[in-house]
């Protein structure tokens, strides 16, 4: 964390979203399944990173959390698309390298926890 960068606990703990413990319990998630990733509140959002940011949450809208999962800040069009199992059924196609996993409530994110977890680490081998 450089100067100025707000820490991503201090972040979360400012927020006022009814999926907070949800975007708790992914960011866990992430973290557990990448144990390599920095992350960071970057576009005013907990993201992750390996060489390049792969994951960013979204908590604009009230009973919704999103991670798009993506190859990093600017588009790569030289790379191939990204190949994973949409294990769960949960990724809507943004882009052929980046993908949206929407959850609706604490609960969704607590069932949904193992998939999303196997779906986070295909994407970050097939970076």
């Amino acid at each position: 964390m450089t100067h100025g960068e707000q820490d991503v606990d201090e972040w979360l703990d400012l927020q006022t979203h009814d999926l907070i413990d949800g975007a708790r319990a992914v960011r866990a998630a992430i973290l557990r399944t990448v144990p390599d990733a920095t992350e960071s509140v970057k576009w005013q959002a907990p993201n992750f990173a390996l060489d390049d940011d792969f994951a960013t949450f979204s908590m604009r809208r009230p009973g919704t959390l999103q991670v798009i999962l993506h190859t990093g800040a600017k588009p790569k069009p030289e790379l191939p698309a990204i190949q994973v199992d949409d294990v769960g059924g949960r990724l809507k196609w943004a882009s052929h390298n980046r993908a949206i996993v929407t959850f609706t409530s604490n609960q969704d994110v607590v069932e949904s926890l193992p998939q999303f977890e196997k779906t986070v680490g295909a994407w970050v081998k097939s970076l």
